[in-house]
Parts: C-alpha cells; sequence; structure tokens
C-alpha cells in the first residue's frame, strides 16, 4: 500500500481525490496538512511515507520545507503543485528542485488541479534506487549538483493552460536552499545582543559540576531533533578552545560527512567508530557529534533510531565527561527534548529497542554532567525538571563553558 501525505491546502482536496483512489493501491496517512509546520510534524511522525504532495497555497519558502523534509527522508516521492504556467517559470528554477532535493515531480496547476495527473504520479511510490543513488552522489559531489539537468521524455513536469499570479509562490531565481527555519515557524522573542561562543571570557564563577578527566576530556553532542545545530556547535566549540590554546580534535559519528566541509584549527574527521584511548594521550579535548540517534516525534513519542544509524555510538555518552543535548524551543519539539527528561516516556519501550543505555532509563542517565541547549530561552514547561537548561547564545552558557575549561 502506497502511504501519502498531502499538503494541498484543502480537506476537499483530499476528499475529493480519495473517492478516486478506492479500489487502487494508494492510501492517505492523514488528514490534510494546512500549512508547513502541521506538514513537518506529519512527515516525522510518518518518516516511512511513500508520496509527500506538497501545494503551492501551504507554504511560502518551499526550499526551506523542502530542506527539512529531505533530512527526514530520502526516499520518499515528492510532488509539487505549483501556480501558473511552465513557461512563467525560469528553467533553473524548478529544474534546482530537482538537484538540490531531488524532486521529480512537478505539475504546473494553470486553470486548476490535474486529479487524473496527481494520481498517476501518487501511484509510481517511493523513489526508485537508481533515484537515490542520484540524489547521494550530488551530496558527495556538490559540482555535480551544479550542473543542469536534462529532462526525459517521462519526465512529470506538467504544463497546463490558465492565467495566475506566480509572485504568489514566491520563487526566485538562482536560490540556494536556505538552511534557517521559515519565518512562520520562529518564535518570537525580545531583542537581545546575542554572544558568541568564541567570544566570551572565563570567569570563576561555579555552577555547573562534571566529571573531569586526568588529561583528556571528552564531550559528546547529540539532538533531539534534526536541524538542531549539533554540527554547528561541535564545531563552534572546537575552534573556541583551539584559540584558547587547547588542542582539539572531533569526531562525526552521524554517519554523515558534514566534517570534511569544515576548515577550522581543529581536527576533523568523519568516522563509524574510533577508539578513545588512541587519541586522549594527544589531545586536550575530544568531541563527539552523535547527530540525532534517535526519530522521536512531536508528541514525544520514541519511533526508533533514525534511519541507517549505528545505535551502538550511544555508549560513548558513557565515556564523556561532559554531554550536550541540543533542543530546539518550538513548541512542535519540546516533547521530543522532554523525552529524555522523564521515565514515563520509557514505560513498556525499553524492550523495543536494539540497544539502549546499559538498559537504563534515560531520566537516570541525565545528571551534572548533561547541558540541554535550546536556540531560545528554555521552554519554561521544561524548567521544572533539574536539569542543566541554556540558552545556546546566552552569556550564562558561554561563561560556563568557559569556566569549565578556561579556569583554573
Amino acid at each position: 500500500m502506497i502511504s501519502i501525505i498531502s499538503a494541498f491546502g484543502g480537506q476537499h482536496i483530499q476528499d475529493a481525490l480519495y473517492k478516486d483512489m478506492q479500489g487502487q493501491n494508494m492510501v492517505f496517512s492523514l488528514e490534510d496538512c494546512s500549512n508547513g509546520i502541521s506538514l513537518i510534524m506529519a512527515v516525522e511522525q510518518h518518516p516511512d511515507v511513500d508520496v509527500i504532495v506538497i501545494g503551492h497555497t501551504v507554504v511560502k519558502d518551499i526550499e526551506t520545507y523542502l530542506s527539512q523534509i529531505r533530512e527526514i527522508t530520502k526516499t520518499a516521492r515528492i510532488v509539487l503543485l505549483l501556480n501558473g504556467k511552465r513557461h512563467q517559470y525560469i528553467q533553473e528554477q524548478y529544474e534546482g528542485y530537482n538537484r538540490r532535493y531531488n524532486v521529480e515531480d512537478i505539475i504546473f496547476e494553470g486553470d486548476g488541479i490535474d486529479k487524473l495527473k496527481i494520481l498517476s504520479i501518487m501511484n509510481k511510490g517511493r523513489l526508485t534506487v537508481e533515484q537515490e543513488i542520484k540524489e547521494e552522489i550530488h551530496a558527495e559531489n556538490p559540482s555535480l549538483a551544479e550542473k543542469p539537468v536534462e529532462k526525459s521524455k517521462e519526465n512529470s513536469i506538467e504544463n497546463q493552460t490558465g492565467k495566475s499570479d506566480v509572485a504568489e509562490f514566491d520563487i526566485k531565481p538562482e536560490a540556494k536552499p536556505k538552511r534557517e527555519k521559515p519565518e512562520k515557524l520562529k518564535r518570537e522573542k525580545p531583542k537581545r545582543e546575542k554572544t558568541p561562543v568564541i567570544d566570551i571570557k572565563p570567569k570563576k564563577k561555579k555552577v555547573l559540576q562534571h566529571k573531569s578527566a586526568d588529561k583528556c576530556t571528552v564531550i559528546s553532542l547529540f539532538g533531539t531533533t534534526h536541524g538542531a545545530g549539533v554540527t554547528n556547535m561541535t564545531a563552534s566549540l572546537a575552534e573556541y578552545l583551539v584559540m584558547n590554546g587547547k588542542k582539539v580534535i572531533a569526531f562525526n559519528l552521524s554517519g554523515g560527512d558534514e566534517f570534511r566541509y569544515i576548515n577550522g584549527q581543529a581536527q576533523y574527521r568523519d568516522v563509524k567508530s574510533f577508539d578513545i584511548s588512541e587519541f586522549e594521550k594527544d589531545y586536550d579535548v575530544i568531541l563527539i557529534d552523535l547527530g540525532t540517534p534517535y526519530r522521536i516525534s512531536s508528541g514525544g513519542k520514541y519511533n526508533g533510531f533514525s534511519d541507517g544509524y549505528d545505535y551502538r555510538n550511544i555508549e560513548f555518552l558513557k565515556k564523556s565527561s561532559l554531554q550536550i543535548v541540543m533542543s530546539l524551543s518550538d513548541a512542535w519539539h519540546i516533547k521530543k527534548c522532554e523525552y529524555f527528561l522523564t521515565d514515563e516516556q520509557w514505560a513498556g519501550q525499553i524492550n523495543k529497542c536494539k540497544y539502549f543505555l546499559l538498559d537504563e532509563k534515560w531520566a537516570e542517565q541525565i545528571s551534572n554532567s548533561y547541558i540541554f541547549l535550546f536556540d531560545t530561552e528554555p521552554p519554561k514547561s521544561l524548567q521544572k525538571y533539574a536539569v542543566n537548561m541554556f540558552d545556546r547564545n546566552s552569556q550564562s552558557f558561554a561563561e560556563e563553558i568557559a569556566r569549565l575549561f578556561l579556569t583554573e
């Protein structure tokens, strides 16, 4: 059965298609998503979905959402419904969706939605192995991704007739994918001057306690959700510590190869595994990027390990002097963080895990050596938990890092 998530922007469209799907091997996983936020939440809840259909009325910053979706699923077929006619768009615009996000199917609505065309594309199911391999090649060779893609006769880009206002979709030529969160997803907060980690000055105030190593300090970082900034924080800490006289090496165990693009003073390695004992004699600090090990839904439900993740890497948390958990403070991410703070979330689920922290509950693992970092002030609903929480851009977090590593 082909599972489908739709974001037409109107339940009536999904209902109309549903009637025509009777007797076919297709099913909508849930009701139509009315906005970009609900779309991302739906994909997080159903990461194995086969087809995702996105209408132009639902999202404005389309590339930001495509980027987030591709972080969750590499193989789902994404169908874009653009308003207007094909000739109203620069060729580079829709070919860019193919190169950067492996979007094979674009329909130009023109006078209206072609139900038969949409049904035909949805019936293809998820992307083929060849299509997935093409995406991986582009990811490993960015230069290849910049070359124009020649469309075949089977390309699903359709040219409909009719008049429409193209500006409504807000597509810009030659635009590179934006990695920041879309405007609608941003939480409004009072403006304040942010202090980068590398600009902090040490203070002698002692608040946080953590296990200390004789010579080498091991720091592990992981995210409660994709896009929480684990790799960025790992690199920021590494460079900050190097600038302050520390010899630092960072290992990427997330399964990706992001470290090869970092041109910094610290040592960076993308690896599948390594032995701490082989490096602790030569370095003051070892940083470990554990990526996003778990798939936690917006409601705080455990959905297993992230695709392709080596669950044995979680053991590095036990071997670390300091553990940093990267989180996001948006309402739909709070439960993902809370999942690690309460034993109730684990009731009846431990046995479903292939591997856990020595079969112990998360809340029992969290100690003073754990720091939870958020993109804004920590959510008030989480402040009831007796754990270290900081705004990652705040002076208070900067002071703690300086105290831990730079004060005598």
